[in-house]
């Protein structure tokens, strides 16, 4: 079964089988995906960096220009002792002016190319911000399932430990305890109670942590289904992240844009041709009868430069652009070793879970033996009473621990998918409107001169028109 197929399968099973008003595990990634701030922010990151590739892109296409002017004037002159003189004019011009690139160095070219560049490391690092979103929507679903476990077992402790403390005191009564054994369950109690306390404001932390991530506070969580399909072996995994982790994929185009930056760096080094002409109408406008004012003129030209001295700019120019290609070749190994460490840390906390649960599910079937025993012996006055909360005090740890190992092993799987980069909403098949990076390029491209508002723009009052 593929990893989408099964979460298709997963929904559909999910839909059916929880309870009314019940949040499944895929309600809870859906809301993040649909809600989650930063991931809003990226995408309104990634339609900037379109819009430098439209704007890189329209310097080869041209620019034309329209013009007009319009004026009055008004004078008189002439001496005292004679007539004097009036003169009227109103001017009016009307002109269109244009130039086309011809040959720049390849700078247009090389731009547009690393604006594409950056384009696609834009769409990859939007789909890690997708991953990591989606990883702590599960991190933060778990983390509550879990401490409200942990919140039930330390209930449960205090509750047996008062039993326990209400026999002490109903055999020290009769003689057959002494006050050390009321004092031992006092201090358990007391103990116990404080381990409530603290579970409960564990549980608190990481329901504001459920708020951060899925955008509410959680209510009635569900089972979680079994884990998605995972690589084999730690190996595949591996090459998995290598060929597809959407940081390493970014860093690659990173490196890519880089070169045509240098490229385009060398271009400013080179001679620059463009084609312009001008059209144009005046009207002089003289109030003079019999006299022509108006007149029109026409051009068209090439226009040649060469740099010859820019003060050391050009050069240093180049020379960044190869410093920032090197920082970025550079970066990919980096990005590559953490890449590796994180899917190694993810298979080793995930075979340590998987054993820890087996390892706790053997303990809890041994301390419920061992604490019905030692209950029955106390009765019959072959145990004390610190023997009986020691056995208890091990099943209840033995439980804590299985739930915290249930939950370390489905957050080791699903961090285990974010670093082959799997981990998205298409691969998982959540019930929830997927955002299309291309739609946005497209619908500029089909009108590339208009100008809308983003419907995700609030506007403040302070800079409402």
């Amino acid at each position: 079964m593929t990893l989408k197929t099964f979460g298709l399968a997963f929904g559909a099973l999910v839909a059916g089988l929880a309870p009314a008003g019940a949040e499944t595990l895929a309600d809870a990634m859906a809301k993040a995906y649909a809600n989650n701030p930063t991931l809003a922010a990226e995408r309104a990151g990634l339609r900037a960096l379109n819009e430098d590739e439209v704007q890189e892109r329209a310097a080869g296409l041209g620019a034309a220009n329209a013009s007009a002017s319009y004026g009055y004037s008004t004078s008189e002159s002439g001496a005292s002792a004679l007539p004097r003189s009036r003169d009227e004019a109103d001017p009016f011009s009307l002109g269109v002016s244009g130039s086309l690139n011809l040959y720049d160095g390849g700078r247009t070219y090389n731009g547009t190319r690393s604006a594409q560049a950056a384009v696609s490391s834009g769409e990859s690092n939007l789909t890690s911000t997708e991953q990591d979103v989606l990883l702590a929507a599960v991190t933060a679903y778990e983390d509550v399932r879990r401490d409200i476990a942990l919140v039930g077992v330390s209930r449960s402790n205090v509750r047996v430990i008062s039993e326990q403390l209400r026999a002490a005191q109903d055999r020290f009564e009769v003689g057959e305890v002494t006050r050390t054994d009321v004092s031992q369950a006092e201090a358990r109690l007391a103990a116990a109670r404080s381990t409530l306390a603290a579970a409960t404001g564990s549980l608190a932390r990481s329901r504001q942590a459920y708020l951060v991530a899925i955008g509410e506070l959680p209510e009635d969580l569900t089972q979680p289904p079994p884990l998605p399909d995972l690589p084999a072996t730690e190996g595949e995994a591996i090459a998995l992240a290598e060929a597809a982790h959407p940081l390493l994929v970014a860093a690659r185009y990173d490196v890519q844009q880089a070169e045509y930056e240098v490229k385009r760096a060398l271009g400013g080094m080179l001679p620059t041709v463009d084609l312009e002409g001008d059209l144009s109408y005046t009207d002089g406008g003289l109030l003079i009868e019999n006299s022509v004012t108006d007149g029109n003129s026409a051009s068209v030209g090439v226009r040649a430069s060469v740099p010859l001295w820019s003060g050391g700019r050009n050069p240093s120019l180049v020379r960044e652009a190869q410093a920032r290609l090197a920082q970025r070749q550079a970066l990919i190994h980096a990005i590559g070793r953490q890449v590796r460490q994180q899917v190694s840390n993810a298979w080793s906390g995930l075979e340590v879970s998987r054993i820890s649960i087996t390892a706790a599910r053997q303990q809890i079937r041994a301390a419920q033996i061992a604490f019905d025993g030692v209950k029955e012996e106390a009765t019959l006055g072959a145990r004390t009473t610190l023997d009986v909360l020691d056995a208890d005090q091990e099943l209840q740890l033995a439980r804590a621990e299985l739930y915290r190992s249930l939950r370390d092993e489905y957050v080791a799987g699903y961090t285990l998918l974010s670093a082959v980069g799997s981990l998205t909403v298409s691969h998982l098949g959540l019930d929830v409107a997927r955002y299309d990076p291309e739609a946005y390029p497209t619908d500029v491209e089909r009108v590339p001169n208009g100008w809308y508002q983003d419907e995700s723009v609030k506007w403040s009052n302070r800079y409402r028109p």
